[in-house]
């Protein structure tokens, strides 16, 4: 499973990574992306669900991650 923390990064350019994994991806194989709290950075799902197309994936799961750097997970299933 690939996995993309995305808490303190350029944001277009882990856009561009996230997609380029996405499409080399086979049918099944899972995503997670984590992301920091505050609201930039939680903008990059909302950028990431325009540009992945919503027939390409199935959301398996969002979640608040409690630690020393709290987190969102977001799980995304190619199909």
């Amino acid at each position: 499973m690939a996995t993309f923390d995305l808490r303190r990064t350029l944001i277009p350019f882990s856009l561009l990574q996230i997609t380029n994994a996405f499409n080399a991806m086979q049918p099944g194989e899972e995503m997670e992306l984590l992301c920091g709290i505050n609201q930039t950075e939680t903008e990059i799902f909302n950028d990431l669900m325009r540009i992945l197309p919503a027939s390409a994936y199935e959301l398996i799961g969002k979640k608040i991650i409690t630690s020393d750097t709290p987190a969102i997970q977001l799980r995304l299933k190619k199909r």
